[in-house]
């Protein structure tokens, strides 16, 4: 009877010690990571709704992995002369805009479940875009990046822009709710290739709380000495 009593008080300490153990240390699970990418299928659009794929020029940044440069419909580079360099235009490629109106409005939602989650959100976009983050839960918009009306060879001579080096490099640190990032993305040239990228990761970085630790300490001093008691027994 005694020996049953032990066995069963053993199970429950494990539990209470697994149950302290943070998610890092191999606890119970948590929301692990956020994938912000730009994809086809992914987030929406105020054009067309669906975000579709499209062909960029060369000139234009590489996609990282998991990444492309996305648009509302063929904004892209739809003829390419490597003689020239020059991406002719379709039928899509949106007429010229100023800062005043965006040629269109991307949006990303997504979930923080976790105490923090933290990371860095990159930005591309031909020529240029401001970059929004509603906080859903709150009712709070918040600008992250504000749009370079400045032209370059490419696109925006500064980021955010088109090509490796002028993206928007902005740091994130969310806690728990809904978001939607929102990009405000402008063709200041007509006639030209148009599209946006983003690429970013959010990871767990929350600290345990002390109570967390005290209740571990707890848990393994209890297991200790049921597991000395048995062991005489």
């Amino acid at each position: 009877m005694a020996s049953g009593l032990r066995t069963f008080c053993l199970g429950l300490l494990v539990s209470a010690l697994m149950a302290s153990i943070p998610a890092q240390f191999g606890g119970v699970a948590s929301a692990g990571t956020i994938d912000l990418f730009s994809q086809p299928g992914t987030g929406s659009n105020n054009v067309s709704g669906a975000n579709v794929g499209i062909f960029v020029s060369p000139a234009w940044a590489t996609p990282p992995t998991g990444a492309e440069w996305i648009s509302y419909g063929a904004t892209g580079c739809n003829t390419f002369v490597a003689a020239t360099g020059i991406c002719t235009p379709g039928p899509q490629n949106p007429p010229g805009t100023t800062l005043a109106t965006p040629t269109a409005i991307f949006y990303q939602t997504f979930v923080v479940t976790d105490t923090l989650d933290t990371g860095t959100l990159d930005v591309w976009a031909d020529d240029t875009a401001g970059v929004f983050l509603d906080d859903v839960t709150t009712g709070i918009n918040s600008m992250l990046w504000a749009p370079d009306p400045n032209l370059g060879q490419n696109c925006a001579g500064g980021p955010i822009g088109c090509v490796e080096g002028m993206d928007a490099q902005i740091p994130l640190s969310l806690g728990p709710g809904t978001y939607t990032l929102v990009i405000d993305a402008y063709q200041l040239v007509g006639g030209s290739p148009f599209g946006i990228m983003y690429d970013g990761v959010l990871s767990n970085t929350s600290t345990p709380e002390p109570a967390t630790y005290m209740l571990m300490g707890l848990g393994l001093a209890g297991l200790a000495t049921l597991l000395r008691r048995r062991k005489r027994g």
